[in-house]
């Protein structure tokens, strides 16, 4: 454990801000290189470590602050589902493409799984940041806080409701559930980082 929950905050923080750099790199280097590239495994990797180190941190914060154990372990969870989405596209993927041959639903199958993971756990960041953003607008707070504070509430709104639909239709809004789960992880990292710096 971290010697203290600030470092702790800052540390998580820190990691959902990897993640966001992670789903940049992912969508315009890795995707334009094709199925091939080595980089596809590598940022796999990278993100399944990453993800277990938030699983482990917001473990490490809920029972450091009880008053906001749920939260904390909804950020846990979502880094929990995140990498076992990860996880299956590390693990599984490969053979099921092998043998779409004789069944040709064998990887639509695993791929919607994946995505199903992806978007809870998008879902769960949102809400997050909606509940610690709507926090933000304290009356000691400054202008900048308070910004950020709304910025965290409409990204987190937008996530939650976009990636609801995409877990209804994942086809019609994989790539605005994927943005808009990436966009509110973003502010709740930097709000994270944000209160702990007052």
């Amino acid at each position: 454990m971290l010697a203290n929950t600030r470092g702790a905050i800052r540390a998580l923080a820190t990691l959902l801000l990897i993640t966001v750099a992670t789903q940049i790199f992912y969508i315009t280097v890795v995707m334009a290189a094709g199925d091939e590239t080595p980089l596809r495994p590598a940022t796999w990797l990278l993100e399944e470590l990453v993800f277990l180190g938030i699983v482990i941190l917001g473990f490490d914060l809920a029972v450091r602050q009880a008053d906001k154990a749920w939260l904390w372990l909804a950020v846990a969870i979502s880094g929990l589902f995140n990498a076992v989405q990860v996880g299956m596209g590390l693990s599984m993927f490969a053979p099921a493409e092998k043998g779409s041959d004789s069944d040709p639903q064998l990887f639509a199958t695993v791929l919607a799984g994946a995505f199903f993971f992806y978007f809870v756990a998008k879902l769960l960041l949102g809400a997050v940041a909606v509940v610690l953003g709507f926090g933000g607008f304290s009356t000691q707070a400054g202008l900048v806080r308070r910004a950020l504070a709304g910025l965290m509430v409409l990204s987190g709104l937008a996530a939650v409701g976009i990636d609801l639909l995409a877990i209804l239709d994942s086809k019609s809004w994989l790539f605005p559930a994927g943005a808009a789960g990436t966009v509110a992880t973003a502010f709740l990292a930097l709000g994270l980082l944000a209160a702990k710096a007052e």
